[in-house]
């Protein structure tokens, strides 16, 4: 005889399973349409809630640093603001379920990032709010704010949890090493046709109409690897370990990111690591060891190697060391001087422009007019003849941080990521002295980082949509893998007006006999 409740089972599934099935079979006459994507996506997310829930936090950081787009979603937004988004609605529900869920309570980090927040919100709202042209909007510029508003999250998202002391090697593994699948998305151009379909998930920095030549074309993705090769190293080993014959590879691999990073073609990005480097060569005391005179020896065999062949190296590596005062190919520097110009004509632009935005940002909305002009968001016309009027110039891309704050958030957003910035350094700098002797080198590195991170913010290559996120994920993992903000141990007082005890002498019968 059949089972009543496993009948009713069967039933019941039955008519959830048969329905969608058959909504399923009729949307995907049309698969690349989003509404089908969408659809599909959310039953691909229902059936996997059950994993999500139970390792949101190891997805989160996974996803943090994916470079993977989910094409299948309205506006297509990076895997990483889809799983903070997830990710926080999970620990914000385990916090109002259980007690035992806490997030980690920093307040000098919390309220500078409520204050952006208000900053942020206000400015929509006294700005016309906030629009997406992909969405049928006249205007454009929702995305800004958008990913503002999901940096701010990510900080909270991150300290939702201390990560487990037993758990941290694996989680720096997991942070620092996902970057690397980014590699995928320019591999693709070396797949059969059919194949480049992977293109929709990781998107290629090649220009893929001109072909690619190594030494030549801008390998974005392999400079990517290369950072992350070299983060990682500096994290599990520090710099005095990457330096060690003891284990050779660890030179080599170094050595052999440094060129990946130099291939890549983008100044940047080998300013930014070597900068990084010598900030932690002085924070970790290293110019006080014995390496000092081979690293010495090392460097200047590197400059009088440079200084007679600079000319004739790869064009990609001349491009990326150009900002140095030796002798490159002319194409190389000119090159390099029109990408510059025309950043700087943006901001001899701007800047007088600047004491109008001081007390009502203009934010991030751009007209319809504008959206037009600029041939509808492509940035086709880069370059046009009055600087003011550059496509992006009118959607606050200037390329320089304190701009990219000023015009759209005033003198209020200003001095939210002024905030921002020395929370984040207090929190850095106290884990880097006080922090546990296990993570030292995780600590040193994200000092030194952070401290890159506000030179770049000013006087390289800053963006205020950005920079939220950065600065509040740099300083929510500093936290999270040190469980706190490092402190030093307390010292017990002593009072000396109150003099110690005379110790007694030991009785004579108790004295030790002399041999």
């Amino acid at each position: 005889m059949t089972n009543p409740t496993s009948a009713i089972r069967m039933l019941i599934t039955y008519v959830i399973c048969i329905p969608i099935a058959l909504i399923v079979g009729y949307l995907i006459t049309d698969p690349m349409d989003y509404s089908t994507l969408g659809f599909l996506a959310a039953i691909f997310t229902l059936l996997l809630s059950p994993f999500f829930i139970k390792w949101n936090y190891t997805i989160l950081i996974f996803g943090l640093t994916c470079p993977a787009t989910c094409f299948f979603l309205f506006s297509k937004p990076p895997l990483g603001q889809v799983v903070v988004v997830l990710s926080l609605f999970v620990a914000v529900t385990g916090g109002i379920i259980s007690t035992q869920k806490r997030f980690l309570r920093v307040p000098v980090m919390i309220w500078p990032m409520l204050f952006i927040a208000g900053v942020v919100y206000m400015t929509a709202r006294l700005n016309g709010g906030i629009s997406f042209h992909s969405a049928g909007d006249a205007g454009g510029g929702g995305k800004k704010y958008i990913q503002v508003l999901i940096g701010i999250a990510t900080y909270f998202a991150v300290t939702s949890q201390v990560v487990p002391p037993e758990k941290r090697s694996f989680y720096l593994k997991l942070f620092y090493l996902t970057p690397m699948v980014g590699v995928i998305g320019d591999l693709a151009y070396f797949l059969p046709g059919p194949l480049r379909v992977v293109n929709l998930m990781f998107p290629s920095h090649l220009n893929l109409e001109e072909g690619v030549v190594i030494g030549t074309s801008r390998l974005g993705a392999l400079a990517g690897m290369g950072s992350t090769l070299i983060s990682f190293l500096l994290v599990r080993y520090g710099l005095r370990g990457i330096l060690s014959v003891q284990h050779l590879w660890r030179p080599l691999l170094f050595a052999f990111s440094m060129v990946a990073i130099l291939l890549g073609g983008y100044r940047n990005g080998f300013a930014g690591m070597a900068v990084t480097l010598v900030l932690i060569f002085f924070l970790s005391g290293l110019h006080r060891s014995r390496l000092v005179p081979a690293l010495m020896l090392i460097g200047v065999l590197l400059v009088t190697v440079l200084a007679t062949c600079s000319n004739k190296l790869p064009y990609t590596i001349q491009r990326s060391m150009c900002f140095l005062p030796l002798k490159w190919d002319s194409a190389v520097v000119l090159e390099a001087q029109g990408s510059s110009e025309w950043r700087y004509q943006i901001w001899r632009a701007t800047w007088p422009t600047v004491p109008q935005y001081l007390l009502l940002g203009r934010g991030f909305n751009i007209p319809q007019d504008d959206f037009e002009s600029m041939g509808g968001g492509t940035f086709a016309n880069a370059r046009v003849v009055d600087p003011g009027q550059n496509p992006l110039a009118m959607s606050n891309d200037f390329h320089s941080g304190p701009l990219s704050t000023l015009v759209p958030f005033g003198i209020w957003g200003g001095i939210g990521i002024v905030w921002l910035m020395g929370a984040g350094l207090f929190v850095t700098y106290r884990n880097f002295r006080y922090g546990e002797p296990d993570l030292y080198h995780f600590n040193v590195y994200m000092f030194a980082g952070f401290i890159y991170g506000i030179f770049g913010f000013f006087f390289v290559f800053g963006g205020f949509n950005a920079a939220v996120g950065d600065f509040g994920c740099m300083a929510g993992w500093s936290i999270a893998m040190n469980g706190r903000v490092g402190r030093p141990e307390p010292k017990l007082a002593v009072n000396p007006r109150i003099k110690p005890l005379p110790v007694a002498p030991m009785p004579i019968a108790n004295r030790p006999i002399p041999i």
